[in-house]
């Protein structure tokens, strides 16, 4: 299990994290503008699902690809702490603003905290229940901060994968072996309100850190042959006792099947990306060039999006199919303010 030295930019980082944004904006629309789908719809929609994986496990790939180099353990250490604060302050401020100006009878996905009187400043600030559903933010901030460990031991540690691997299992081991209870237990372990519990969805951002340290993209392969059966196995088991095939159903709690199921997935788009990226077309650049930008801005993007979705949800009630003109919007406003950004992108793609 070598360490591959990573490119100082990848741009398969950025196409995944391009398409768990696109995806979880459309869940997003989808769900809380109660759209109802069709049976194609609906397995159409279930395509989107492994890019909240991606958006987890990406976020872990970045801290290796980004720091890995650094000559001293220290400097990105501080570095990664402070981005973490930073996710974790954003979380809370959005939660306590939210908390005082926001009318939560609009959304039915706040009944089950407002109903039982968990809505409250005391509960939010202590995790017992969350006024928005961005609590992702909260459990990247943590990662992040955690995550100098893993730039250590990726620097300390001859056979570092094999000991990260070992985490993983450890980790996994707590996650779906042993029972806890407790409001501690239930931020690490949660199988009620807490949607991203931070040992359960450590697994996806470890993998991520993993893979990226494996090579990423390069080794496609290898994902494909070791997941596709893991996956065969899973469905097989699923069919033979009647159960889902859905990945949607499998995320919260977080289960194995959505993970295999999601790394499946990515290692079809690394085959993917890299047959667009050998396509001499200008449109497919320029769409290649799109999903880069995006995955480049995924957290600020994933923000604005709740904000605008907030908004007008708030406003516009009950015209909740006005966020299908906002969240598009949104994301035109910000590419046109970031034009000569995305001006680059386009001219490094092309």
């Amino acid at each position: 299990m070598q360490q591959i030295a990573p490119k100082k930019r990848n741009h398969f980082i950025s196409y995944l994290k391009g398409w768990a944004i696109l995806s979880v904006l459309l869940i997003h629309l989808i769900d809380w503008s109660n759209i109802q789908l069709g049976t194609t719809g609906n397995w159409l929609k279930e395509l989107l699902y492994p890019g909240v994986f991606f958006f987890m496990s990406t976020a872990g790939s970045v801290v290796y690809i980004a720091y890995i180099k650094s000559d001293t353990w220290s400097k990105p250490a501080v570095k990664l702490f402070k981005r973490g604060w930073q996710l974790i302050g954003v979380y809370y401020l959005y939660n306590f603003i939210k908390l005082f100006v926001y009318n939560f009878s609009v959304e039915p996905f706040y009944d089950q905290f407002t109903n039982n009187g968990q809505m409250n400043w005391h509960n939010i600030l202590f995790l017992k229940a969350f006024s928005s559903p961005i609590s992702i933010l909260l459990t990247i901030g943590v990662m992040i901060m955690l995550s100098p460990i893993l730039l250590y031991i990726s620097k300390r540690f001859k056979q570092a994968n094999v000991l990260i691997f070992l985490i993983i299992i450890t980790v996994a081991s707590l996650d779906y072996l042993f029972k806890f209870s407790g409001s501690i237990s239930n931020f690490l372990f949660a199988r009620n309100n807490i949607m991203f519990p931070i040992a359960l969805w450590s697994l996806p951002f470890l993998l991520g850190y993993l893979i990226a340290s494996l090579g990423f993209e390069q080794k496609k392969g290898w994902l494909l042959v070791i997941f596709s059966p893991i996956t065969a196995g899973f469905i097989f088991y699923l069919l033979k006792n009647n159960l889902s095939l859905e990945p949607s159903h499998y995320m919260y709690p977080l289960h194995p099947y959505y993970m295999s199921v999601s790394i499946l997935y990515m290692s079809i788009f690394f085959y993917l990306f890299f047959f667009l990226e050998k396509i001499n077309s200008r449109l497919v650049k320029i769409k290649l060039a799109t999903l880069r930008f995006f995955g480049d801005f995924t957290l600020s993007i994933y923000i604005y999006q709740w904000l605008v979705i907030d908004l007008f949800l708030w406003v516009f009630y009950p015209k909740v199919l006005s966020i299908w003109v906002a969240v598009p919007l949104m994301l035109m406003v910000f590419t046109i303010i970031k034009n000569k950004k995305f001006k680059e992108y386009l001219e490094s793609q092309t």
